[in-house]
């Protein structure tokens, strides 16, 4: 199975094998271990569960129980809305082995919400794909009325 960012929910950045993905909906943000963010990072670039579990299952020190976790990591990632099943193209399996020995074959999941309020305050959520940001408009000092001359104005442009 392949998988895609939610993306109609979802932010993510991964830097220095730390992924976070932001909820742009309830302002929840996730954090993923280091061996997580390169599974999650792998899957966005078009790997498939089932070649992440191959090449763990190739590796001397594999765990047995390597198919679980995966497995229970992946449906973590799914009930959160992080990921969804895409039909994306296979991409081979890169995953630093460094990686896997710090995390011990471990993968995991943590929900935020300490800075919900400040998320979802972010301006970025007022943009809108035909006209991009614009702020509330009565919240900055308009009235009602000017904030509708202007918006028709935006919509004859």
């Amino acid at each position: 199975m392949n998988y895609a960012l939610n993306d109609k929910e979802m932010f993510a950045d991964i830097a220095d094998n730390i992924a976070i993905i932001i909820n742009s909906k309830t302002g929840i943000y996730y954090g993923l271990n280091s061996l997580g963010s390169l599974v999650f990072e792998n899957l966005l670039d078009g790997a498939s569960n089932d070649d992440i579990l191959a090449y763990f299952k190739s590796l001397s020190d594999c765990p047995l129980d390597i198919e679980k976790r995966l497995n229970d990591f992946i449906n973590e990632m799914l009930s959160y809305n992080l990921i969804v099943p895409s039909d994306s193209a296979t991409h081979p399996v890169n995953i630093d082995l460094a990686v896997i020995n710090e995390a011990k074959f471990n993968f995991e999941v943590k929900a935020y919400d300490d800075a919900k309020e400040l998320l979802l305050a972010d301006p970025i959520h007022e943009v809108k794909e035909d006209i991009g940001w614009t702020p509330e408009k009565t919240s900055i000092g308009y009235s009602k009325e000017e904030v509708k001359i202007r918006e028709q104005k935006l919509e004859q442009n």
